[in-house]
Formats: C-alpha cells, structure tokens, sequence
C-alpha cells in the first residue's frame, strides 16, 4: 500500500526511485504492505534496521506524516475507508513510541540522551507526538513511568550534556521551558509530578546542589543574576557608560519577565494539580531553603551554597502566589493561621532561629504545650505565606546581602590591579610574575563587577519589586494582626500601647518585664519575619526606582513600624529596630527639590502613625541606651542620628508633632526628662570626642607640613604610622561632628519650645557644662587647635557649631535655674567668652544680627552677676560639715535621702540624674529604682538649720 510506504518511508521494490528504505526482512518482503504489516514493519524498523540511526525521531516523522495524509484524505471519497488505517498506524506508533521512553534498550540503536537532544533541537516539531504519548501513557496508567524517563534525562542533559544552560542559549532555555508547560498543561501530569524520581533532593543532598540534581532546579534558575549571563553581559566590558547598562538593564528584565512568568506557569500547573503535587512542591521548596540558612551568615561561603538565581527566582514565584490572599481587600487574610508554628510536622526548620522576645527554651516549650493535633494542618494559604517570608530572608535577604559584600571586594580589587601595574613596570623578576598575576586579577574584577551590574538591574526592575514590596505590605498587616490581643485588626482599629508604658527617671532595664508580657504567639514567631521585610525595605530605598516612592500601600509598612518601635515588649533586639528607624530616616528626609520626604504623608495623615510614632520615637531614643552587643556604646549613635533627622522633619514640617512635643513635655515629664538626658549625654560626648579628633588631625598635618619642608620630626611617629593615624582621626571626626549636629539641631528647636525641660535639677547643671566647656573650645585660647585643612570633609562647621550653641544659651536665657547652673560651672564660665563670641558671629561672620548679640550679652551679664553672688554664698558655707555635702558633686544636698543598698546619703537630684544614665547604685553597682530611695528628713532638718543660722550670722 503506497500510503503506508509514503508514511514509514520504506519499500520492498529493490527498484524503487523514491529513495525510500528497502525492507530486508523475510516476513515483510513476501508481497505488499498491508495494515497488518504496520506492527511487523516498525518493530523490524526500530529493533532490526541498523541503518536506522535515530529511532525516536523517525517515529516522531513517521506520525507527522500520518497527520499530514490524514488531512489530505479529508479530501477524498473514499476517505473513510482508510481512516481505520491512521487509526491503526497512531495506535502503533504512539505505542512504540512510549515503549522507546520506558525501555531505553528496545530500540536497536536507543538512547533516552539522544532522544532528549534531538526533541530539544526540534522542539516544536515533536510537540504533537509528545501530546499524544502522554494521553496514551494516561490511559494505559503508564503515566509515571514515561515521565520518569524523561525528566530525569532532561535534567541530566541540561546538566551534564550541555556546557551551560542559561539565558545565554535562549533556544535551548526556551525548548526546555516549552517541554515542561507542555508536560504540565495535562493536569494527571501535574497531579503525579512531585513523585517523579530525582524531584526532589536526597537527604544528604547539599545547599548548593538543587538546582543540578533536581527536575526544576535547571529551570529555576533561568535569571540574570546567573554568572555567566551576568559576565557575558556586563563584565566584558567594564568601560560600558552608564546609558549602556541602563539598556542592558531593560533587555534583561524583559527577559527574564517572560521567563519568571513561564516557570510561574509551570510550578503554578504542579501545585494545582492534586494534593500531593501542593504539598510535595511545598516540601521541595522548603527543603532547600532549610539548607540554605548560611546565606545570611556573615562569613558564608557562597560556593557552597544555593545561587542568587535559584533562590531569587523560587522567591518571585511564591510572592507571586501570595498575591491573591494580601491583596488590598484583605479578604483572605484571615485564612492565614495566626498559630501556624503550632503545627506539627512544620515545612519550615525554626531550629536555631532568634525569636520575636523568647529564648529557645521557652519557645520549644510553648510549642510543645500547644501543638496542635495530626488532623489539624495548614492550609496552602499559611504555608505558601510563611515560606515566602522566609525566602525574602534567606532567598532575596541573602541576595541582597551579598551585594553588600562584594561592593568593597570590588574596591580592594580595583586597588590592587592598579599597584601591581605599578610593579609591572619595573624590569626586576618580580615583574614577570606580577603580569600573571594581573591577568588573574582582571579577570576577578570583571566576574564580580558583572555579578555586582546584573544585582543592580535585578533590584532596579521596578515591576519585579513592586510584587515583592506589595507583599511586604500584606505581610506588615498581617504581622499587626498577629499582634493585636484581639487579632482582628486590620477591620477593628489596634490600640496602642498593648501594656501600660514603664516611664521612670531610671534606665529602661526592665527586659524581663517585658519578655514576661510580649503578646502570644508573636513573641515566639522566628525573628525572619520582621527582619526579612525590613531588610530588603531598607536595601531597595537606595534605588531611584524604589517600589517604596509614591507606593500607596506604603502606610501598612509605616503602620508596622511604628507598632514595633510604639511597643518595646514586642521586638527584643534593637539592631533591628536600629535599621527601621534607618529607614524611616530615609523616608523623612526631604527631597532632591526640597520637597517633603515619601513618607512625611504617611506620618502626619495617618492615624494609627501619627497619634503613636512621636512617642516611639523619643522612647527607642532611650531604649537603645544597651543593644547588648560589645559596640552598644557606639551602636545607640547611628540609631540616635537617623531618630534626629525624623524628629527634626517632623517638628518643622507637621504642626500636630510639635503639638505632641509640647503635651509630652507638660503630661509626661518623667519620660521627656530622660529622653533630654539622653540628647545630652550623646552630645556631650559627641563634642568632646568630634572636637578632640579634630586636634588631632591638625597636630598631625602641621606634623606633615613640617616633614614635607625638610623640618625635624616633632612628632615619635614615622610616616606611614602618622598617616595611619591621620586616617584615624580623620574618620573619628567626621563621624562625631556629623552626629553632634544632629544632636545640636535638636536642643536648638526644643529648648526655643520647650525651656523648662533643660532646667529641671537632674539635666540643668550638666547642660551648663556641656555648653559652657564647647563655648570655650571654639572661642577661647586653644580654638586654633581646631583649623583643619577642608573642614567640610569632617563635617565641621565651627560657626555654624557656636551659632547654634549661643542659641541655646539664648533659648534658655530666661529661666533662673540656668542662669544659676552655668554661672556655677567653675570650670569653663568667663564672661569674656560670650564676648568673644559675639565678636566673631557679628563682627567677622555676620551669621547674627544685633538683637542676638544684645541677648546673649545680657545672658552673659545675668550669670556673671549669679556668679559673683554664689561665690560669696559659698564662703559662706566654706564650713559646712562633710555630712552635709553630696558625695558625687561635692554641694551642699537640699533633698537628701538614703540609697537602700550602700545606704550613702546623696542628694535627690544627683541620684536622680545618676539614674538617668544607669540603673544602679554609683557606690556599689546593685540595682537601684528611683522609688527605693528613701528621703532623709532628719539630715534635710539640720541642713536647712545651718544654711538659716549661716543667712543669720552674715546680717
């Protein structure tokens, strides 16, 4: 029959002109080929035909051929007397053709690899005999084994066949993508997909080898951010403008667009599927994420874990099945599980993980207390929530994290490239080796500059953030549900603060008080799910096409916020909190046009935020006193700093925050007063420390000025330790001056609004002399120690500095209690220091106009005045009797009372600023509270006996 030789393309004519295959076998040459020849003829073909080289692909031809005749049939009469003969010949082809995936050796010259290579290169061609090998494979219930010879041999051709497989070779990526959303479209395919062999990883299968040993992992890790994309793109030439990369940027999102909403497609396909493809593609994901917790270790070893590409792109495709139940309805929001790690059998690996306020101790108790039974297990909405905030921490968290490492390892590559092409230029034996060397080098750089160019047109696809910021912004709202005693937020307004605020003149060291009363389940959630939003939040606002700009789900991040500064009991560390107020920093500062920041709308508009975040702030402010960690000292400046440029912005662009300043300032003078304290100690000990470093660079550039003229050393150190130091001082400076003017814009507006704040006994005396001693190292004697070559480049403005210190004497300059505390300090009090002063604002500077100098003068006059009078007070009570002078300022005490512990006498307002700083007794370091105290009336009695007989004695 001419039909079925035209389909198999075989003859038994020896004379045939067709160019057909000559049948050599006994049976098949006994007379024509007829229908019931087909089976005879291809397993002749297929098993006996050496001349046949690839098998699957002639079957493949052999059913487009069929397909072909049957449309040309169509047209004929006898049409449907040969309809049962294409039946017969797909019945049998499709047949041979699933026997040749399930046995590879059945075929003479038969090889699942070369199948594979052949189907990839055509991919298109094969697609409709591909179709039909999984309906045949469905109805015999063969399904599960084609499928496991043929994913499993896709991966290992990706892997081990092809030298790369990334976006690079789009034709093969793009077959590969069409094989699988062709695969999965048929839903029993989806339904068994999870049990395919090599699936997923084997227990002792390592962080960095899911993306080679698993069925999607090739796939999954189709990104930009691969290497070798990234070096074919960028690192081949590293003299690209800033223009080029930009459309380089833009290709390479659009692609990988297209890519992520193809595997979207495909892993969507799994999941729906059945119930064992949902729950095995969420232990997949799982699994590897539980092995990649080190990618937010600070000292990891990215070889050895998942790549940038894998775990960003499994990230993306969560978010993106997370979007429907955090949409802004928030009308699923309720099926997330409050109590979700009550679970038994959890995806998740929560050992070792730093929680909300608990230790593990006490949360491993809690949950084994309150586990819930086997039948009660999560839904998909709770585990594709939860997973998808731990692969913002580990996946996207660990991406962004490494950006941030090798930004300086870019630094010191560009700086050694260019000093060995200085020793390139010698003619020594070095020079050659160096050459070498340099090569090697270069290379590095262009590899890691490429990685560091491709994370930034990663993270500036504003389309891809913006599905993950909105995320951010479901998850912060769901974050306050939890928190809500009530859990119904955010339909029912949450009221803040959850417990009553502890406010004492004392230091805020009531950790356990607050452990003790952290709302359940929050206090025991893994610490990732604040951190991995914050993280990222404060990461991609250094973009200018950050999703936070103009984002109106903005306020569901600000809302969480100012929860988690509002309530201390809910977040123990402060690190964090740290970078949130960084954060909201960012957001304050105004815009390149002056222009408010992209969240001053949000702080003054909105309710929850505005009536709860001045507090917040002004309480953190206190708090990150102690961050626990050996730099707390220097920790608590870096958050001080950006709470400053908040309150600054708030004060001078939202009434209503001035407002609140004012009523805290009258209403809760307890917890103003400590905040004032801390304000004070900071920036006493910022001056002190900005002032003294600046001394010192310009003792050592005098130093270097000398040395470059040939002058003798004045100084022990050589040259390169000097510079050393130089360096040293020079940062030092920078860093204290910058955060003292933070600090210095502060005093300046509050103590205009608020004055009787800075004169209550505990703050007034230190303020004075804080002031006072600064007044005398920018006008007095020693001031030249101060000029510095550039002193922008340490953020040093000195008039600027004394403009602002002279306004707080000014500011200040109507309550008697100061004018009595700065005419005490015996120190650094001169009443010519406020002249000189003067002289320079107004005379040199112009920086004040007349009623400022009239003001300051009369200030001067007032405390000059104050001094001579208390001078002749205090020889008055030269005598006084030890007993009645306080220990630590050696004054004669008004209030005195016992401390409980040392039992040492002391005056009320020195305990008092004492506590303020530390809560402890100053003579015996035990703890102390300011109500422990006990007043000494019978010392107070006789003291105030001696100063009646003294004012007596002196008529």
């Amino acid at each position: 029959m001419s039909l079925l030789e035209d389909v198999f393309q075989v003859t038994t004519d020896p004379n045939d002109s067709r160019g057909y295959a000559l049948l050599e076998s006994e049976e098949l040459n006994q007379g024509p080929i007829g229908v019931e020849n087909i089976d005879s003829l291809l397993l002749y073909q297929l098993t006996e035909n050496e001349g046949l080289n690839e098998p699957f692909a002639y079957l493949n031809d052999c059913f487009q051929r069929c397909q072909q005749q049957k449309r040309l049939a169509k047209a004929q009469p006898s049409a449907e007397k040969v309809q049962k003969t294409f039946e017969e010949i797909d019945r049998l082809v499709i047949g041979y053709g699933l026997v040749a995936f399930q046995v590879e050796n059945f075929c003479l010259k038969g090889s699942l690899v070369e199948y594979i290579r052949e189907i990839i290169r055509n991919v298109d061609s094969y697609m409709g005999f591909l179709s039909q090998l999984i309906q045949r494979a469905i109805v015999e219930g063969s399904l599960l084994d084609l499928l496991d010879a043929f994913f499993p041999t896709l991966q290992h051709y990706v892997t081990k066949e092809l030298p790369l497989f990334d976006l690079n070779d789009s034709v093969t990526y793009n077959a590969v993508l069409t094989l699988f959303e062709m695969f999965v479209t048929f839903k029993p395919v989806a339904a068994v997909f999870t049990q395919i062999s090599r699936f997923f990883g084997g227990f002792d299968c390592k962080a960095n080898e899911f993306e080679k040993k698993t069925i999607l992992g090739p796939i999954l890790t189709l990104s930009p951010l691969n290497p070798n994309v990234a070096l074919r793109n960028y690192g081949e030439n590293l003299e690209q403008t800033q223009q080029q990369k930009k459309l380089i940027h833009e290709s390479l999102q659009t692609e990988h667009k297209v890519v992520i909403d193809r595997l979207f497609f495909i892993v969507d396909k799994i999941l729906r599927g059945s119930a064992e493809s949902r729950t095995g593609l969420i232990s997949y994901f799982a699994q590897i994420v539980n092995k990649n917790h080190l990618r937010r270790g600070d000292h990891a070893n990215q070889n050895k874990l998942a790549s940038n590409a894998f775990m960003t792109n499994i990230s993306i495709i969560l978010v993106k099945f997370s979007e429907p139940f955090l949409d802004v309805s928030y009308k699923k929001l309720d099926k997330i599980d409050v109590n979700y790690f009550n679970s038994v059998n959890l995806f998740i690996d929560l050992s070792g993980e730093t929680r909300m306020n608990s230790d593990f101790k006490e949360a491993d108790e809690f949950y084994d207390k309150n586990k819930k039974d086997e039948d009660s297990k999560p839904n998909f909405i709770s585990d594709c929530f939860f997973l998808t905030l731990t692969y913002l921490h580990y996946g996207i968290g660990g991406t962004l994290l490494y950006d941030e490492k090798i930004t300086p390892q870019i630094k010191r590559l560009k700086q050694e490239i260019d000093r060995i092409k200085k020793l390139t230029q010698s003619q020594d034996m070095f020079a050659s080796f160096a050459s070498l060397e340099l090569k090697q080098m270069e290379k590095s750089l262009k590899i890691t500059q490429g990685i560091k160019d491709s994370l930034h047109g990663f993270f500036s696809h504003k389309a891809l953030q913006l599905e993950i910021f909105d995320f951010i912004c479901g998850a912060s709202t769901f974050l306050i549900r939890v928190m809500d005693p009530t859990h119904q937020f955010p339909f029912s307004p949450v009221k803040l603060p959850f417990i009553p605020d502890q406010v004492g003149v004392e230091n805020v060291d009531n950790a356990d008080y607050l452990r003790a009363h952290a709302p359940i389940p929050f206090k025991y959630y893994p610490e990732f799910v604040v951190e991995g939003p914050v993280n990222y939040s404060l990461y991609i606002s250094q973009y200018n096409s950050s999703p936070l700009f103009r984002n109106p789900r903005l306020h569901s991040f600000v809302e969480l916020a100012t929860v988690l500064l509002r309530c201390p009991e809910l977040l123990s560390n402060p690190h964090l909190k740290g970078k949130l107020v960084q954060l909201l920093s960012v957001g304050a500062m105004p815009l390149t046009d002056d222009s408010p920041g992209f969240m001053m709308e949000i702080f003054e508009n909105n309710e929850l935020v505005n009536q709860n975040f001045l507090y917040a702030l002004l309480d953190f402010y206190v708090i990150v006193e102690k961050t626990g960690s050996s730099s707390q000292f220097y920790d608590k400046f870096n958050s001080r700093y950006s709470i400053s440029i908040i309150l600054q912005q708030l004060y001078d662009r939202i009434p209503l925050y001035r407002e609140h300043l004012v009523w805290q300032s009258k209403n809760n003078a307890d917890f103003f007063v400590r905040f004032v304290a801390r304000m004070l100690n900071d920036l006493t000990f910022l001056l002190d420390e900005g002032l003294s470093s600046l001394a010192e660079v310009h003792s050592i550039q005098i130093e270097i000025d000398y040395r470059a003229k040939g002058l003798p050393p004045t100084r022990e150190e050589d040259d390169q330790e000097l510079r050393s130091k130089l360096s040293s001082a020079e940062r030092q400076a920078n860093s204290s001056c910058g955060l003292a003017d933070k600090s210095m814009t502060l005093f300046e507006m509050y103590s205009r609004d608020i004055p009787k704040v800075f004169v209550t006994p505990e703050i007034v005396d230190r303020l004075a002399s804080m002031l006072n001693h600064n007044l005398e190292s920018l006008v007095g004697p020693k001031c030249g120690e101060l000029k510095v070559n550039n002193p922008q480049q340490y953020s040093f403005n000195p008039k600027a500095l004394l403009k602002s210190l002279t306004t707080v004497y000014i500011n200040l300059g109507d309550q008697a209690e100061f004018i009595s505390a700065v005419a005490r300090d015996g120190r650094s009090f001169r009443k010519e220091l406020f002249e000189r002063a003067v002289h320079i604002l107004a005379r040199k500077t112009g920086l004040v106009d007349d009623e400022f100098c009239n003001k300051l003068l009369a200030f001067s006059n007032r405390a000059q005045e104050q001094k001579i009078a208390e001078e002749e007070e205090d020889l008055n009570y030269g005598d006084a009797p030890e007993e009645f002078l306080d220990p630590l300022m050696y004054t004669i005490m008004k209030d005195p009372v016992t401390l409980p512990t040392s039992k040492v006498n002391i005056d009320r307002s020195t305990i008092k600023a004492h506590l303020l700083s530390d809560s402890t007794d100053p003579f015996n370091r035990m703890p102390l509270k300011l109500e422990q105290v006990v007043p000494n009336e019978d010392l107070r009695q006789r003291i105030l006996e001696f100063r009646r007989q003294k004012r007596q004695s002196s008529k």
